[in-house]
């Protein structure tokens, strides 16, 4: 099992709330960062300093 964390972000890009989960692997915490958005902006799903995806709004600058 890998440590992974989920960040939920706002429509402003900040950080709305935080979870920390162990998978077994990339697709496993992509999926359940597909339930954790439900109606939230985004949710990006990082593993160390590695961003292994984000799903929901695109990055905006």
């Amino acid at each position: 099992m890998n440590q992974y964390r989920l960040y939920v972000l706002s429509p402003e890009e900040h950080v709305a709330a935080t979870r920390e989960a162990q998978f077994p692997d990339d697709i496993s915490a992509l999926k359940e960062a597909v339930d954790l958005r439900a109606d939230q902006f985004a949710v990006e799903v990082w593993m160390g300093e590695r961003l292994v995806g984000r799903i929901g709004a695109e990055f905006r600058l």
